[in-house]
């Protein structure tokens, strides 16, 4: 797949969960642990959001953040067709 494709899948996806606040709260948790990945692996300094939630991360590999990102996404599908129950914002808060 090439990046426009890639770029478009993904926009399709988080349409899928543009309206759960809790999905929306559990993919914007996953993409800070990557980005902050990619900032270790560059020369470049994190921004300090980022730092915030840095843990020590084993690198993953394109096809492994796909299949990663995909399982996210059907889960979301699953919550929001009533086959799956999702967890409450107060206890991601808590999470945090």
């Amino acid at each position: 797949m090439n990046t426009l494709n890639l770029n478009a899948e993904l926009f399709r996806e988080l349409s899928y969960i543009a309206d759960d606040e809790n999905s929306m709260k559990k993919l914007l948790k996953y993409v800070k642990k990557l980005a902050a990945q990619l900032y270790d692996q560059s020369s470049e300094s994190a921004p300090s959001v980022v730092a915030e939630d840095a843990v020590p991360y084993r690198p993953k590999t394109k096809a492994e953040l796909m299949e990663d990102l995909n399982e996210v996404c059907d889960e979301i599908k699953l919550i929001r067709a009533g086959k799956l129950k999702g967890r409450p914002a107060e206890e991601l808060l808590n999470e945090l």
